[in-house]
């Protein structure tokens, strides 16, 4: 009776271990089939990116150009952007927003600023042509 037990004991162990192993192997592989690796030069662009530069495009909004009731809701929604992420904002705020950075777009960089590409310096006027002279050949005849 004690060696049945023995090998029943024995017999359970093994199994646990195997059917523990069996299930790691199993995890692993359900993890490494769920998870997505961005392809070098691929089309996708992070959230995180994104927010990030809409709320750069929505600081950048030139707030002197304006209504002092839509400065000061776009001064709150930014201020909000800024304490509590992007994410925080409703879908009407960011919508405001959106359309507040289309409607005013920032200013031209003047030219004169340091890092600034300057334009190609105006072409000097050309004189004009001469008339087009007769072909020697053609006065002959």
């Amino acid at each position: 009776m004690a060696l049945w037990l023995a090998i029943a004991v024995l017999g359970l162990t093994v199994g646990s271990l195997l059917i523990r192993v069996g299930f790691i192997a199993h995890a692993k592989r359900r993890r490494a089939r769920n998870r997505v690796v961005e392809k070098p030069n691929s089309h996708y662009t992070p959230q995180l990116v994104l927010n990030r530069e809409d709320l750069d495009r929505w600081e950048n909004i030139p707030l002197e150009r304006v209504h002092e009731i839509n400065r000061g809701e776009i001064e709150r929604l930014v201020a909000k952007a800024k304490a509590a992420g992007v994410e925080s904002l409703r879908p009407n705020e960011r919508t405001f927003l959106e359309h507040m950075a289309q409607v005013t777009p920032t200013p031209p960089v003047p030219h004169d600023l340091p890092g600034s590409h300057e334009p190609p310096p105006p072409r000097p006027p050309q004189p004009p042509r001469p008339a087009k002279l007769p072909n020697p050949s053609e006065a002959r005849s």
